[in-house]
This record gives C-alpha cells, structure tokens and sequence, in this order.
C-alpha cells in the first residue's frame, strides 16, 4: 500500500468514535509467531467478559471474535510489512452493533502493539506518511515576504514579514540623506527578519530540506541572496531564483509554477503535470474520463493509465442482482442515500434487488492496481484538488487508448 493511499484511509478511521473503549487496533509485526497473537488474542475475549457494561463487554467481544476468524480466513499469511488491523462497532447509535474490520498493509515494518480504546491508534501510521522530503519557499519584494514549505503535494504558510521601511517619497523637514538613511537601516532589518524567519521554519527541517526556492517581484529577492542574509547552512540550500507578480499565498503558487523544472521529483509539481495533461485531453476531447462510472467502468476495461483522485472522495458501489431473470449489474454512487432508489434491470425491466455495497475508491484502487495505472491522490487543499473536486467529480483518468 503507498502512503497516499494510506493517508486517504488514515482519514477515514479518524473519524470513527465507540461509545465506550471498545475499539481495538492491533499491529503484528512481520512473521510474528502465529500461535501468540492468536493466544494473545483468546486471553483478551476471557477478559473482556469481566467488562461491567453489557453493550461494551458484547463489542469488545464481537470485535476480537471478528479479528480471530479474519486471521484463520487469511490462514495468518502477513504481508512484507506486517499487518495491522482495526475492529469495533462502528454504530453511532446507542444500542446498535455494526461491528466492522479494516486490514491494513503497512509501507513500513511495523511493532506489535495491542489497544482498546474509544478511538483507533493510528500514530505509529501516521509517522508512516509523514513527508520524508521538504522544499522551502521565499516569496519576497521590497515590501513583504511569505515564507512556505512544501510538504508532499501541498504547501503550508509559514510566515509572513512586512517591511517598516517608508516608501521613497517623503513630506516635512527631514533631510533627504538622513530619510534614505533611515530608509536603509529599516529596508536592512526587514531582511535579517526574513532571513531569522527562514532560519526558524527550514533548520528545524534537517537534511529533510532538499532546496529553497527564492521568488517575487524585481531585484529584492537577488539583493536577498547577494548580501547574504541567509544563514550559510539555507544559502547552500537555494536551487533556484524565480520571477513572480507576487509575494503573497499566490506567489507561492507561482513560484512553483515557475520552477517546475528545478522542483520536477517533488510530489506536488509530478501531480500538478499529471492534472494540466488530464485536462489538456478533457479540452481536446482525448484519452480521458472523468466522474466515478465513467472511470470505473474505463478501469474495467484496463484502458486507465493515470488515475487522479481526489483525497477526500467518497463514492459507492452498488452491486444488484434481479429476482426475475438473474441478470447482475453495478453502479457507482455519489451519495450513498442512492444506493436505497430502485434499478430497473437492464435485460427485462423487473426491480434489482441490491446485494452489496463496496467503497468505490477502494475498488478503483484496486483495478489500478491490478491493471497497473500510476495512481495520483490530489490534496482538495491544492489548487487543482479544487478543479478535480469542481469540474470532473473528483476523479479523473488519462485513457491508455480511445474505445
């Protein structure tokens, strides 16, 4: 599983609240012996019959129930990694039980750990998708400076400097020398500011920081770098030097847009190119599908090379079955509320009966996987996160082939 993909079901998993600690997280590391987790696991069912609440102690027990039988379905084969599992009732009404299972694989060696609890322990995968590579950002002018990192696909304001130097015009008795003098002690204090901003947000970043990116309008940006305000350890770090309009959040963004060449390994320039050439293909009416049915069904068909998908994306896949004549259909759902609607079965008109109902995106990961297309999760927090989410229903594909 890539961290990505991780990420999306990290999210998902926060979200989930037991009325009591009666949700459990289990992590088995690689080739744990199968005989103690699944004592371990035997000892924890006796002990959970001691629970004093009756609907704590029947979800406790149901979940690690659940756990035991999905090990002996798998016949305890753990993945490279480990395995990690997470089980609890999932109900947010009082009183129901909707015990459910997720099964991860992790992208990294994990340690055994064992918690019940009201939510799932998702720390140690959470350092797992942490950003192992970082770039910095300066956009600055004579007036203002925004400072950003870049981390993954997205990017995170760090600071924000305005000058206190006066504008080159002046009214009242003062001396023009002394008034370009004062000009210059505050022009000069602006950017030690920068440069101890920059100094606080990149050091702390390591050998994580691969390269500062220096942007804006006119020659402050160069006189920034020439004075060497920087500390020597940053200086080194700088890749590039970037014109833009601005120094604000949208200069940020331009400077990415502008140094696309020099920052061509970082996460968040490879998916900003794989969108521009997705909609490059919408506007020419090329190999591209937009929307959950049209990509599913074209992931079906092995004609995806690319899938885009947006991070936060929620679809459904109904599977139907009619009563009268056999025939089997699916479709995918935007709201889950229309799984319920009826659908009419296509060979002979009669009531589908609705047999399953799967997470759309998982499936579509799954037959990119299968199919081996290059999967793109894009950050809703990115400017083209807002396109895919908007435009294209939040997913898109670059086709292998037309039909």
């Amino acid at each position: 599983m890539d961290e990505a993909h991780l990420k999306r079901i990290i999210r998902e998993l926060e979200n989930v609240r037991g009325t009591g600690t009666q949700l459990i997280s289990l992590y088995i590391p690689p080739k744990y012996p199968r005989g103690d987790i699944m004592s371990m696991l035997t000892d924890e069912h006796s002990k959970a019959g001691n629970i004093k609440d009756k609907a704590t102690r029947k979800n406790v027990q149901a979940a690690l129930a659940k756990i035991m039988g999905y090990l002996k379905a798998i016949d305890y084969k753990l993945p490279e990694n480990g395995l990690v599992i997470f089980c609890g009732n999932v109900s947010p009404r009082p009183g129901e039980q909707d015990i459910r299972l997720f099964a991860v694989a992790p992208p990294r060696p994990v340690s055994k750990i064992y918690r019940c609890d009201s939510t799932f322990y998702l720390d140690p995968l959470r350092e797992m998708v942490k950003p192992t590579e970082y770039y910095g950002v300066i956009a600055m002018d004579g007036k203002e400076a925004t400072i950003a990192v870049i981390k993954g696909n997205v990017f995170e304001i760090a600071a924000r400097i305005r000058s206190l130097a006066p504008g080159k015009h002046h009214a009242g008795g003062q001396s023009a020398r002394r008034f370009e003098r004062l000009r210059e002690i505050a022009d000069h204090e602006y950017m030690k500011k920068v440069a101890e901003e920059a100094k606080e947000v990149f050091l702390e970043l390591e050998d994580k920081l691969k390269g500062i990116i220096l942007a804006g309008p006119g020659p402050k940006k160069n006189e920034f770098y020439n004075k060497e305000y920087l500390d020597p350890r940053l200086r080194q770090k700088i890749v590039g030097i970037v014109d833009t309009g601005y120094t604000n959040e949208y200069g940020i963004r331009e400077a990415i847009e502008n140094a696309q060449e020099i920052l061509r390994d970082a996460e968040i320039v490879r998916q900003k190119k794989a969108v521009d050439r997705f909609i490059g293909e919408v506007v020419k009416g090329g190999l591209a599908e937009y929307g959950p049915s049209n990509v599913y069904r074209a992931l079906k068909e092995g004609r995806v090379d690319t899938l885009l998908i947006v991070e936060d994306l929620k679809a459904w896949l109904g599977k139907y079955t009619c009563p009268e004549c056999g025939h089997e259909d699916e479709k995918v759902h935007m709201d889950e509320k229309n799984l319920k609607k009826p659908v009419k079965c296509q060979a002979c008109g009669a009531e589908m009966d609705l047999k399953a109902t799967l997470d759309a995106v998982e499936e579509m990961l799954r037959l990119a996987e299968d199919t081996g297309a290059t999967v793109f999760f894009i950050s809703s927090d990115t400017e083209e996160g807002q396109k895919m989410a908007k435009g294209f229903g939040g997913v898109g594909a670059i086709l292998r082939y037309g039909l």
